[in-house]
């Protein structure tokens, strides 16, 4: 339960096991103008990428790395709360071979955990923590 960039032990019981672990595995980068661009984002954003703290990604990305794996970008709160973008990290982070065998084991179990005994988060409360994500994320470079 170590803080990241975007999770504080404090967000934990707020979220899924999964989701604050998840979370947990990201870290900042700076978009170039050319990827905000080419999301519609305004130029002037100072919005944080997120990118798997694993993979050898450049604090301040230019044009070579745009199709980099472990790169994501969202566009807004709702595309970072969708559980499609949780299951993309989650994909991600299982075929990465940058992440540790550690790492993927608790997530995968996490993930049966929560299957089998049919564990969801409280109603509402991913939106709010994603929420507080993207705020950290929308003022991260200023």
């Amino acid at each position: 339960k170590e803080p990241s960039p975007f999770v504080q032990p404090s967000d934990f019981p707020t979220i899924s096991d999964v989701d604050f672990l998840l979370f947990h595995q990201l870290r900042p980068f700076k978009p170039s103008m050319r990827m905000l661009k080419q999301r519609g984002l305004c130029e002037q954003t100072r919005l944080s990428g997120l990118c798997c703290k694993y993979c050898d990604v450049p604090d301040s990305f230019d044009e070579k790395f745009v199709h980099q794996r472990g790169v994501y970008c969202p566009t807004s709160v709702t595309s970072l709360s969708e559980s499609s973008f949780s299951q993309t990290l989650f994909n991600h982070f299982m075929g990465c071979s940058n992440v540790p065998i550690e790492v993927k084991s608790a997530l995968e179990e996490l993930k049966n955990l929560a299957s089998q005994h049919g564990i969801s988060a409280k109603r509402g409360s991913k939106k709010t923590f994603m929420t507080k994500i993207w705020k950290k994320m929308e003022c991260y470079y200023e």
